[in-house]
């Protein structure tokens, strides 16, 4: 097998799923390189594991460490039993790797490496010196809003940022206002950083007051986020508490390189103060395409009402044309109230020119109003992917899909969940598939169709017969083809 050509191996790889690599570690070097980069390419270390110190210790191994591409870190409390031997699997794994590496190839495993003088604790001490050996981290996510502020973690950020600082792409930070302040504190040095993302939590710990959180947003985060503005491509905001980041929004800097944005956020608490800040990144961001708001506010469930001032801030930001004018996709949830539609046809409008992409979150539409919408989406020429909520599913809406969306490539629905063995369901399935039976759209050219229903796939008879109606179509969910399990 040694004189077999790379890349002969390499189309091998190819027809291999990650499990199937992993396992063909011990068959020669080749797969050995190929098993390992699978195997730690992605990593998450999570600090409340049990027996996470062992892991630890193997990852510091050279075999190991190099390989690593992007990770994530999520530091806890570890349990008070957070010791566990490797399982037999993992030490057949590593009896396999000496085969053809030589035990110096790594740490002997159960061997724990040598342990100096410090004050951190035991898991954080092996976690800072793993890091230190990942030299080819590009893409690396920190939680720290479980973790105890009083255990600092200086050393830990500082050995992140000397070892591959300088070269990450991507870099999330999930932590509560505090742990923000901390993470900004230890000067992370992102040279290449291309994707920025942060994470807000509430720190359950403290009660903050509003003047607390402004003055760190404004001290600390706005800073930290302007200096890195001019080169970020790629900025995501999530906030999962009460925070108010009308501040935050409003003392941002131009991104003249922001091509993709993320914003989920809960309207009513996150924007509480003033959303204009947030309006101005929208629409005067020269090179933004990828667009992605989930504003949905807290409490809905409860009060319907709550949506209202989204639903006007919404309708003023897009009475702005250039707002969208350059988006290849949008990612959106309109909100439930009937204002909503117009803002729909509102986005398609101003995007038509250049939209490939259109997903709508949240919002069930009924039948009529996918059909009274898939006009405005005939305007977008380029559209080839279309993410719908939809209350039922029903004939005339592929109709319209097949007659005004022939470019359609991917579909994506999700339908109402219902009682699928009550008789009334039963009968207007029954009724859908006849009627998808006895048509046939021939100049759709969609490709794969992925319909869920109640979380799950809907049903192998009702995806059949709605396939025997489109010629084209060659895979379901995604998935390369139409087998059903």
């Amino acid at each position: 097998m040694q004189h077999v050509p790379v890349e002969v191996w390499l189309c091998v790889t190819e027809h291999l799923d990650d499990e199937e690599l992993q396992a063909l570690i011990g068959v020669n070097s080749f797969f050995f390189n190929v098993g390992m980069d699978t195997r730690y390419g992605v990593l998450l270390l999570d600090t409340s594991t049990l027996g996470m110190n062992h892991y630890l210790d193997h990852l510091m191994g050279p075999q190991v460490s190099k390989r690593v591409k992007k990770l994530a870190v999520h530091l806890r409390s570890a349990p008070p039993a957070a010791h566990r031997s490797p399982s037999p699997s993992f030490r057949k794994t590593l009896r396999r790797q000496d085969k053809i590496c030589g035990p110096q190839g790594r740490h002997r495993l159960g061997c724990a490496s040598p342990r100096h003088a410090s004050t951190q604790s035991p898991i954080r001490h092996s976690l800072t010196t793993a890091l230190s050996q990942m030299v080819n981290v590009q893409d690396f996510r920190i939680v720290t809003w479980a973790f105890p502020l009083s255990k600092h973690l200086d050393a830990l950020y500082a050995s992140a940022w000397n070892t591959f600082g300088d070269q990450l792409v991507r870099v999330s930070l999930c932590a509560h206002l505090e742990g923000h302040q901390a993470l900004i504190d230890s000067n992370p040095r992102l040279a290449k950083i291309e994707t920025l993302e942060l994470e807000f939590s509430d720190n359950m710990a403290v009660v903050p007051t509003h003047a607390d959180g402004t003055e760190t947003l404004r001290r600390i985060v706005v800073p930290f986020v302007n200096k890195l503005s001019p080169q970020v491509k790629t900025l995501r905001i999530r906030s999962w508490g009460k925070l108010d980041l009308s501040l935050f929004f409003l003392h941002l800097d131009s991104f003249p390189n922001l091509q993709s944005t993320l914003i989920r956020i809960p309207f009513n608490y996150s924007l509480q103060t003033d959303a204009s800040g947030l309006s101005r990144l929208l629409r005067e961001s020269p090179a933004l395409t990828n667009i992605a708001l989930r504003l949905t506010p807290v409490g809905l469930a409860l009060d319907p009402n709550r949506e209202e001032t989204l639903c006007e801030w919404l309708c003023d930001l897009l009475s702005d044309p250039r707002c969208f004018a350059r988006a290849n996709e949008i990612d959106i949830c309109p909100t439930h109230l009937s204002g909503g539609m117009d803002i729909l046809r509102l986005c398609i409008e101003h995007s038509a020119e250049h939209l490939r992409t259109f997903k709508l979150r949240d919002r069930y539409l009924q039948p009529q109003d996918v059909v009274s919408l898939v006009p405005k989406l005939q305007l977008a020429a380029s559209l080839t992917r279309l993410r719908l909520n939809v209350f039922k599913l029903s004939a005339p809406m592929f109709d319209a899909f097949a007659q005004s969306l022939s470019g359609l490539r991917f579909l994506w629905l999700s339908v109402g969940d219902v009682d699928s063995a009550s008789s009334s369901a039963l009968v207007s399935a029954s009724v859908f598939r006849d009627d998808m039976m006895s048509r046939r759209y021939d100049s759709w050219k969609l490709w794969d169709l992925s319909i869920w229903q109640g979380g799950a796939e809907l049903d192998g008879e009702t995806m059949l017969a709605i396939a025997h109606s489109i010629p084209s179509l060659r895979s379901f969910w995604e998935a390369g083809h139409k087998r059903l399990s």
